[in-house]
């Protein structure tokens, strides 16, 4: 099959789990064979995101209004190069722009499928084009944010990570979603040489959950100074965060003597080395949260929030928090009690200091990752649901 990845959101982008999938998703089809196209600019979800190509972004962003191509092992992405790199500022001249490059693709690549995320303007002008010239369209649902039915009126495929997200979406929506589970690369996640010592945590943001985190860490400093949270800013500033809580406890500060701060980077591996749990605390409704099967396949334990996708890619290899209704709501800024926290520290104890715990949930982990997250058996079901889709289109082209 001939695939055209077509968006404004950049592939490159590792501040987005969304981007993160589907530049595995091609990458799995080009081994296979397929023919994969990629039409890109240079947005991403947070400016942290640009950390793939960071040794020659000034020489990229100098190139305002140009096109690009960056060469990613077997994929080549074609990015124009916008202004700035938020969605909400691109132009309505740079839109055009890109617009137009993507008809000159569609007319000269010839793709069976146009593949895109994003419910915009230009995502449903994408669609429209797409059709046109004979192509099948498909589209990601990354997040629960999606509302209406306009945005994926000329869409034929809907694809997304978990079973639950895709009955999240039937239930409020009426759309009907195919899930095709993460696509995750062991030997580009997995340690080589583990020395598990450290309390993992990805994304210090209040949705995710980074203001419990920060209270348990304050709660652990003066307790049990030899256990060491290591927080990883793909998106968020730890620093934000324990200004706002140590603040709320009357000690404010903007640092924790327990907690290492690590910068958005393109390997997980030596962070997956170091991490002997991970805290994934969401409270915002997350589709799946690759992080955890990332650290399932290296037997590091996840402690999850029991809400959307999470629990669904946990399995029995970890354990689930059932929070409080009120730390759901947005700014997810609420804090469950010190006596509700303590129960949480408990099991992060229990991780570091028994060895028959932290293993039996480790191999746990490690063996259901394996079997439920095989990244092969999630490119067949992919592979199957382009294949028909393409079959369709042509079915009804002719």
């Amino acid at each position: 099959m001939k695939i055209l990845w077509a968006s404004v959101f950049s592939l490159l982008d590792t501040s987005s789990g969304a981007a993160i999938a589907i530049r595995e998703m091609l990458m799995q089809l080009v081994h296979r064979g397929h023919e994969v196209d990629i039409l890109g600019a240079t947005v991403f979800d947070h400016p942290a995101g640009v950390s793939r190509i960071a040794d020659s972004w000034d020489e990229v962003r100098a190139r305002a209004g140009q096109w690009v191509n960056v060469d990613d092992g077997p994929l080549r992405h074609r990015l124009y190069v916008t202004g700035e790199t938020a969605r909400p500022l691109l132009t309505s001249r740079e839109e055009g722009d890109w617009h137009e490059a993507l008809l000159g693709r569609l007319d000269a690549f010839g793709p069976d499928i146009v593949f895109f995320y994003g419910g915009q303007t230009l995502e449903m002008l994408t669609a429209i084009d797409a059709h046109r010239a004979g192509a099948g369209v498909a589209a990601y649902l990354g997040n629960g944010h999606f509302h209406g039915k306009r945005w994926c009126r000329d869409i034929d495929l809907l694809l997304t990570a978990s079973e639950t997200n895709a009955a999240f979406y039937r239930e409020r929506e009426g759309y009907e979603v195919c899930p095709v589970g993460v696509f995750i690369d062991p030997a580009a996640v997995v340690a080589q040489h583990p020395q598990p010592d450290r309390i993992l945590f990805v994304n210090p943001t209040l949705e995710k959950g980074a203001a419990v985190v920060c209270r348990m860490a304050m709660l652990l400093e003066r307790r049990r100074p030899d256990i060491v949270f290591e927080v990883v800013e793909a998106r968020g500033k730890w620093e934000d965060i324990v200004r706002l809580v140590t603040a709320a406890f009357g000690e404010p500060r903007d640092s924790l003597s327990n907690v290492v701060v690590t910068r958005n980077t393109v390997d997980m591996r030596p962070l997956y080395g170091r991490a002997r749990c991970l805290l994934v605390p969401t409270l915002c409704w997350e589709s799946a949260g690759r992080v955890i099967v990332e650290a399932m396949l290296n037997g590091i334990p996840p402690i999850v929030s029991n809400r959307g996708g999470p629990p669904e890619m946990l399995g029995e290899g970890g354990l689930r928090i059932e929070f409080p209704p009120a730390c759901y709501e947005p700014p997810y800024a609420e804090l469950p009690s010190d006596r509700f926290l303590e129960q949480i520290i408990e099991k992060i104890v229990a991780f570091v200091d028994d060895p028959g715990f932290h293993g039996h949930f480790s191999s746990h982990a490690r063996l259901l990752a394996a079997t439920k997250h095989d990244i092969r058996h999630n490119t067949d079901v992919l592979e199957r649901e382009f294949a028909a889709l393409a079959a369709r289109r042509t079915g009804s082209a002719s």
